[in-house]
């Protein structure tokens, strides 16, 4: 494992993943999926690091090394592209921000207007807009702040959660592990549960807030970005088993984008995206709502000859990675078929 680190080591301190990519991105679609952009936080954080992709500094060096190697392109141009092929630039690119962070419009914007580069934003749109902090990030908040040290676990059959220093990241990623897979109806009950053994109200720690403003996001559209829908309050969509609650989730979601900036949006993103989180019932009710396109987050590439227009995968980014992982990384993701 070690000699296997050091080679990987070796290989990208060379232009080996710029050459490697630059030959596979030509018969690939490369969809880049972000979260958050911020400076590195310190321990206090009080909300989820899984979701923060890269530092300003880091997704500066990205889009210059997607400028270099690849075509970035916009939704519209994609979208065009996968009805008539031939459109598609050389080794076609595209970048992608989930849930409509604040720092989306603090960070990320000013960034990619430098390097010129287009980008879509999925956005819930009873989140945005709003000092609400969303069952995903509020649980979290929960674990990590807690006033006691140890909680009796919500879920039938599961020991409870030890919340101190040497636990508390096990303990996340078990609560994570179930929590998802919960039915829709059922998580409002389990976030009070985690509220009430923690002694923590997750609104307390919002600061100036975690969302975009709608009038950030009217001027992320201004500045030539694309707004797609990521449902209204992100749930996991296989787990809403109520057909009008989905419908509202999905075709609420594109109304209110509607509404809100005077457009069709062309594009959706499942929340979280893997497979256990969608369903052949939310794929009828995203292209019966009028979306376009939509896309998971499994990790990887997509042919762009045989490109479906729906669950398209995407290369995840991470803020644990340097620069040198970034191109291994990139370079060889799995291609999705």
């Amino acid at each position: 494992m070690r000699l296997r680190a050091l080679g990987r080591r070796a290989a990208v301190s060379l232009p080996i993943p710029e050459l490697l990519l630059r030959y596979r991105a030509r018969n690939l679609v490369t969809v880049f999926g972000y979260h958050r952009v911020l400076p590195r936080q310190g321990r206090d954080f009080p909300f989820s690091e899984q979701v923060i992709s890269a530092t300003p500094e880091e997704f500066a060096r990205e889009l210059a090394y997607m400028k270099v190697n690849l075509d970035v392109i916009s939704i519209p141009e994609l979208v065009a592209g996968l009805a008539k092929p031939s459109l598609l630039p050389r080794r076609p690119a595209v970048i992608t921000f989930d849930d409509g962070y604040l720092d989306n419009h603090q960070f990320a914007l000013p960034l990619l207007r430098d390097a010129n580069l287009p980008a879509c934003f999925f956005v819930c749109t009873r989140i945005v807009g709003t000092r609400h902090v969303p069952w995903y990030e509020a649980w979290v908040c929960c674990l990590k702040l807690s006033k006691v040290s140890r909680i009796e676990s919500p879920f039938p059959n599961d020991p409870p959660y030890e919340l101190d220093g040497e636990h508390l990241n096990d303990s996340i990623r078990r609560f994570r592990s179930h929590v998802r897979l919960k039915p829709w109806r059922q998580i409002p009950g389990y976030l009070q549960h985690v509220m009430d053994a923690t002694g923590v109200n997750p609104e307390d720690h919002v600061g100036n807030g975690l969302f975009m403003s709608w009038d950030q996001v009217r001027q992320l559209k201004a500045a030539g970005m694309e707004i797609g829908g990521h449902t209204r309050t992100h749930p996991a969509l296989s787990q809403v088993d109520d057909p009008a609650i989905l419908r509202d989730q999905i075709e609420g979601c594109f109304n209110d984008l509607v509404s809100e900036l005077g457009s069709t949006p062309l594009a959706f993103a499942y929340p979280f995206g893997y497979p256990e989180y969608m369903s052949e019932e939310a794929d009828a009710e995203i292209q019966k709502a009028g979306f376009a396109v939509s896309f998971s987050f499994r990790n990887g590439f997509v042919d762009k000859r045989m490109t479906p227009r729906w669950r398209i995968p995407r290369i995840h980014a991470s803020h644990v990675d340097d620069h040198q992982l970034f191109r291994f990384r990139t370079a060889t993701a799995p291609l999705v078929r």
